[in-house]
């Protein structure tokens, strides 16, 4: 058989992954956009605070209880039948202890941030790690095989439902409930559709235990690590300096990183199925690697510097004056996480190469700067002094990752960089245009949302004819802009045939 023939295979099975992915966040997209502005215009910043409080204790205990049995699953080549009831008892058990431990922390959680509503709240999380534990063993088959559609409905099915439930939630009664009850609604009905799509009857086994815990202890600690690193600005914030701030806070931050969530997200959850799918071919493997960290850079980058470039405007035109404050959490944290983009594949190559112990001394590393950082930031200046926190971290964190790839997979960091050089040079040219642009006369004479808009179809245009231009100058070497290339002209050929 042509040796082409399965990069050839894999590759169309990524593109069509990677399509029904942007079909499914286009319309998740939507529909979150719509929903966090409508909350937003509801209810108060306290509100998002206190959840962000819950949802922040809730992820702590989910990460020190963690196991990435799909990922497991994924990555061992030959399955049996006890492969997957063992994966059903880990996670079944899991969800019960999980359960267990929310119970116990709820009243003195209560106590140390002085709110009882926190106690219903961490009850009903209480109930949906219960729930979470029933999820269908048989459903990373989807992607372990590049099934991507049962993903597509799963993510357009809850939303679609937790926005139906959440806005007359907000309308009629202005409560926190409205961002609390669409989560159970989601976990619930996330768990039918797995069994709708992995039909698989239950049964209770250890036999292949140890073959997903050898593979998962390491990608455990890092999820510990990486969830406490993530949610310790979020907790440290609410006992420090109350509800509205950390609303604020977190709020700014959750729409500073939808760009890079978003885009960036759905490649995740292609890539480490898809480097699996070439571990024993190195070449093959290396190749991948280099070319999806150009694209994803490419690709998510500009949208959250651009982000950061409209968000005085996205702010005063969609959310009004009262969310004025996280106007420059979004700006800082948006573009921090826009060069995070560089080192996103990192994760699934180690994943995929089976150097989860590599992973886990990074993750370790990332920990031991960002979190003290992050304290000594917020005791001495605030919040301004946890975004210079987050800011100096995210530097740190590339060179780590950057210098991981380099390790396990012998991508000089010169490469790396080499590969997305183009696409910062873009961003510089988009930058420079905008500001102009908002430096005229025509531009302050406009409302928020004409800026907005205008903005927008700006900046990408300058991004786009930009990278087009340095790329022809460049003599038009591989890179991302012949990956968009290629992917454009494939679909095209495709709607062709049809």
């Amino acid at each position: 058989m042509d040796a082409a023939a399965p990069t050839t295979s894999v590759k169309n099975r990524l593109i069509k992954g990677f399509a029904w992915f942007a079909a499914a966040r286009i319309i998740v997209n939507l529909l979150t956009f719509a929903s966090s502005i409508i909350l937003a215009r509801l209810l108060m910043p306290e509100d998002f605070g206190l959840v962000a409080l819950a949802t922040g204790l809730n992820a702590v205990i989910v990460a020190l209880t963690q196991l990435p049995i799909a990922e497991a699953l994924i990555q061992t080549d030959n399955l049996e039948d006890d492969h997957f009831h063992s994966a059903f008892t880990l996670g079944l058990a899991r969800g019960v202890m999980l359960c267990v431990v929310l119970l116990i922390i709820t009243w003195p959680a209560a106590a140390i941030y002085n709110d009882t509503r926190l106690i219903p709240i961490l009850l009903l999380m209480a109930l949906n790690a219960l729930i979470s534990g029933f999820y269908s063993a048989r459903w990373p088959l989807m992607q372990k095989h590049l099934s991507f559609k049962p993903a597509f409905v799963m993510e357009a099915a809850s939303r679609i439902t937790s926005f139906l439930v959440a806005i007359p939630i907000a309308y009629f009664y202005r409560s926190y409930w409205a961002i609390v009850i669409p989560i159970t609604v989601l976990q619930l009905l996330s768990v039918i559709i797995t069994y709708l799509y992995a039909p698989y009857r239950p049964r209770l086994s250890t036999r292949r235990v140890r073959d997903i815990w050898s593979f998962s202890v390491w990608v455990t600690l890092s999820s510990m690590l990486n969830t406490i690193n993530l949610r310790i600005d979020t907790l440290l914030i609410g006992a420090l300096l109350g509800q509205r701030a950390v609303g604020y806070y977190s709020y700014g931050d959750d729409k500073a990183a939808l760009p890079s969530r978003e885009i960036g997200g759905s490649m995740i959850h292609l890539l480490f199925p898809g480097l699996t799918l070439v571990k024993d071919d190195p070449q093959r493997l290396i190749s991948g690697f280099k070319r999806i960290q150009s694209l994803m850079f490419a690709i998510c980058a500009p949208a959250g510097v651009g982000l950061a470039l409209v968000a005085d405007d996205f702010v005063l035109g969609f959310l009004g004056g009262k969310w004025a404050p996280i106007i420059p959490i979004i700006q800082v944290i948006a573009v921090a996480l826009a060069f995070e983009n560089l080192i996103i594949p990192v994760r699934p190559l180690a994943m995929a190469m089976g150097q989860t112990r590599a992973l886990f001394r990074r993750d370790v590393l990332t920990f031991a700067c960002r979190t003290p950082a992050i304290i000594i930031g917020l005791l001495m200046f605030g919040i301004e002094g946890v975004l210079a926190a987050r800011t100096l971290s995210m530097l740190v964190g590339v060179g780590l990752f950057l210098t991981l790839a380099r390790d396990v997979a012998h991508v000089p960091v010169r490469d790396q960089l080499a590969g997305s050089s183009r696409s910062i040079a873009a961003l510089g040219a988009m930058t420079l245009g905008l500001l102009a642009f908002k430096e005229l006369a025509a531009f302050e004479a406009m409302s928020h949302l004409a800026a907005l808009l205008t903005s927008i179809a700006l900046g990408g245009a300058l991004y786009v004819m930009s990278h087009a231009a340095i790329w022809h100058l460049a003599g038009r070497p591989d890179g991302p802009e012949r990956e968009v290339s290629s992917i454009l002209q494939g679909f095209a050929r495709r709607r062709a045939r049809q």
